[in-house]
């Protein structure tokens, strides 16, 4: 509930949704889907709306000043000075589709160099990991970057980019990866996804509606529909990809269509593990671009061979 109670003293302070999205870097339909939980949450409304402006109720008013203590007592929290790693623990949250390739390689190189640190794992969608984040229940969030601005007390480190591909059964033909989309049932990458919105966005774009049969934020899941020749899917080339049996892997020629991961942290972090942590990411990530490019100089596919999928 904490970025709720400060977007709404933002809005508060701004006088409208539009003008407190521009200062948040959130849309407006995220300030108000905020609002609306809060004022759920609250069990009363903290603001009068009429068309465009809005303005504080008595009630909403009269809270001010402790939603300010509140978010200042958070804050303080944040401050204080992070314990000695050693016997401690380090909670991490990350996608399904980094955690044996990145993930698990990071946590193996920061379990040589602190064998005391307990290293917790959490697993989610990057929309609830942030979530998570920003309520203190994790350390770190290892995710794919929002489509919205970032929180100013939130900092992202970019790890890699995956450019998204369509998936098909085996024996679909054509090369065409439009006609493909539109000819066959559609999985769809959960829209309610970060990586989902942006293939939502893409297909409306471009004027296709495929014929949607499933809908999963799982990735891994909608690599075994199609390999069990249930339909075709847009998907991020994840590591799954190259290894799944019984697909043809398309490309799509459209700079637009990529995701990043990476790592998001308090922007104010004095934690040697974390650090470490992020460190040991950010050369896992190094290594897998330059093995990368050695294949493509080499004339080999990369995406039909083994290369952390982030």
């Amino acid at each position: 509930m904490i970025s709720e109670l400060r977007s709404f003293l933002t809005v508060a302070e701004a006088g409208s949704f539009s003008a407190a999205a521009k200062r948040i870097g959130l849309t407006q339909a995220a300030i108000g889907a905020q609002i609306r939980r809060l004022e759920r949450e609250l069990g009363y409304q903290v603001f009068d709306r009429s068309g465009w402006a809005v303005s504080l109720t008595r009630t909403g008013r009269s809270i001010i000043p402790k939603v300010e203590e509140i978010i200042g007592s958070f804050d303080r929290l944040r401050d204080q000075t992070s314990p000695r790693v050693e016997g401690r623990l380090l909670r991490v949250g990350a996608i399904a589709t980094t955690q044996t390739t990145l993930f698990a390689p990071a946590a193996s190189r920061l379990y040589a160099e602190f064998p005391e640190l307990v290293v917790q794992m959490s697993s989610g969608t990057s929309m609830g990991l942030l979530d998570r984040l920003d309520a203190g229940e994790l350390d770190a969030a290892l995710m794919v970057r929002p489509p919205f601005g970032l929180l100013s007390h939130m900092a992202w480190r970019r790890l890699l980019t995956q450019d998204y591909v369509l998936v098909a059964p085996a024996e679909t033909p054509g090369d065409n990866w439009e006609h493909i989309v539109l000819s066959c049932p559609f999985i769809r990458y959960d829209s309610r996804s970060f990586g989902g919105r942006r293939v939502d966005r893409f297909l409306k774009a471009r004027g296709v509606t495929p014929r949607t049969v499933f809908e999963t934020e799982e990735v891994h899941t909608i690599l075994q529909m199609v390999a069990s020749n249930i339909g075709c899917a847009i998907v991020p080339d994840v590591l799954a990809v190259s290894f799944m049996p019984n697909i043809r892997v398309l490309p799509i020629e459209d700079r637009d269509l990529s995701r990043e991961i990476g790592l998001m942290t308090p922007a104010r972090v004095d934690d040697d593990a974390l650090t470490a942590f992020r460190r040991h990411l950010e050369d896992i990530a190094v290594e897998t671009s330059r093995s990368t490019a050695v294949l493509r100089r080499s004339g080999i596919n990369p995406s039909r061979l083994e290369r952390p999928d982030g």
